[in-house]
């Protein structure tokens, strides 16, 4: 049983940042500390959101994690949670992705061999050797599009990245930084002096892996038999006495002491240390110190709609993982995941097929999210399937869903606004803690480490100062 005199703990928002922070401390500290998470909507889970509906199953956010990096702490929280013969990995027909440039679909390449014969990197061998011999740049932080161009040639850039990075955070290369979304690359010039040399003299850290964790290694990509949302039910349920669904703070009153969190339509509560894993625009609505809420303004956050289409039998001529397409095509859309194809074990009979087609982003109109309209994304992704995959068949079902500020945006000097955060919350002098994917990466397997992390260095005992 819970001491009531014990500290109180507060967690604002359930998703799988706020989860895994949660579930990470009372597998610590158990009764020695007192918990609540508050979150404003009537499910967990954040934009981890498995979607079912005659019979397809449909994601609206992250459908998939890689179980390399940051992603060895996703595993290891699933082994704790023994959901190991829920996980799935990817088809090997996956491995098969594709581009498309100049109005047609391009494989790219799977081979040492394909490497150099394929129209989209053939021309690119002669870049990457002469990056190892290039100097390092001295400057603290640079957009992705400058890194590459000046690290192995403006075409790598704008025909392999730009798609890439369309894929991760619908974002421009040119705007973006590579510090902050490439920290590991960034990190390889600065201690290697060079990309190519950082791949293959860093150590490689892949030692006492569990069965399970090595089993992993050997695939690129992983979800759930039941979906994503699996992760999100599964630390809910052990966490169901300290979460709060349908509580909507209104504002946070910070003392040196204690924090009041006050909220709508109910009771007050105080907290003796709180942790944030909101939106930066989420928090800064509840912030009073200007410059605070100033900054955490100043993170942007782009807007995606998520286009679930399927059909009850095989409409798609191609295999693999599906393909986006860089922004100089001026294209409507992202591209499209071939769900169907990548985890054909989550079909509901084999003749399924399950597409994806995303929509937004920094080049897309943003206007265009002002309405909500879904018939406008749902028309969109219809006329895609006919104009790149030559579908012409209407699905059997579809689901659009529209999110006006999905992913963040980290811009070039992204880690020195987040440095000044830090400072400005650590001269509040309050028991607060800002973590999630606003600040610290984008991707659910960031979120799960930064929170695992936090937990382990937590002191309730004597922290009287949070910082990042």
């Amino acid at each position: 049983m819970v001491n009531e005199n014990s500290s109180h703990i507060v967690i604002l928002g359930a998703g799988i940042s706020g989860l895994t922070l949660a579930w990470s401390l009372k597998r610590r500290f158990g009764n020695r500390i007192r918990m609540t998470i508050l979150e404003k909507g009537n499910r967990t889970g954040g934009s981890i959101h498995t979607h079912h509906q005659d019979g397809f199953l449909f994601e609206y956010g992250p459908r998939s994690c890689r179980p390399s990096g940051t992603g060895l702490e996703t595993l290891k929280l699933i082994e704790a949670l023994k959901l190991e013969e829920e996980v799935i990995a990817e088809s090997p027909l996956a491995k098969k992705r594709y581009l498309w440039k100049n109005q047609k679909l391009h494989p790219f390449p799977s081979s040492f061999f394909s490497f150099f014969t394929s129209p989209l990197t053939r021309t690119t061998i002669w870049p990457i050797v002469r990056e190892f011999l290039k100097p390092k740049a001295l400057s603290c932080d640079e957009s992705i599009s400058s890194f590459f161009s000046r690290r192995f040639s403006s075409e790598i850039a704008k025909t392999l990245l730009d798609p890439l990075v369309s894929g991760i955070y619908a974002g421009d290369i040119d705007q973006l930084s590579i510090r902050s979304c490439f920290p590991l690359l960034y990190q390889w010039e600065q201690t290697y002096g060079s990309v190519g040399k950082g791949l293959l003299f860093s150590p490689k850290k892949r030692k006492n892996l569990t069965d399970f964790q090595e089993k992993m290694q050997k695939t690129s990509l992983f979800s759930f038999q039941k979906g994503m949302e699996t992760l999100p039910k599964v630390l809910s349920g052990y966490l169901n006495s300290e979460l709060k669904l349908n509580h909507l703070v209104a504002a946070l009153e910070f003392s040196q002491k204690k924090i009041k969190i006050h909220l709508h339509n109910q009771p007050m509560i105080e907290a003796d240390y709180l942790f944030s894993t909101l939106p930066s625009y989420a928090l800064a609505k509840l912030i009073t110190h200007p410059e605070l809420a100033k900054q955490l303004n100043s993170i942007p956050h782009t807007p995606i709609a998520v286009v679930n289409l399927g059909w009850h039998q095989p409409v798609l001529s191609h295999q693999g993982f599906g393909f986006l397409i860089p922004s100089s095509e001026k294209e409507q859309i992202l591209g499209i995941v071939w769900d169907s194809s990548v985890f054909p074990s989550q079909n509901a009979h084999p003749s399924q097929t399950r597409l994806t087609v995303m929509i937004g982003g920094a080049h897309f109109c943003p206007h265009l999210f002002n309405t909500l309209d879904t018939s406008l994304f749902n028309s969109i992704a219809i006329k895609a399937l006919k104009k790149y995959l030559n579908i012409l068949q209407p699905p059997d079902t579809s689901v659009v869903k529209v999110i006006p500020q999905a992913i963040p945006q980290y811009l070039v000097g992204h880690h020195q606004k987040v440095e000044t955060i830090q400072n400005i919350v650590s001269q509040m002098r309050s028991p607060f803690q800002i973590i999630g994917s606003s600040f610290f990466g984008v991707s659910l397997n960031d979120c799960i480490a930064q929170s695992v992390q936090i937990a382990e260095s937590f002191q309730p005992s004597s922290l009287s100062i949070c910082s990042f």
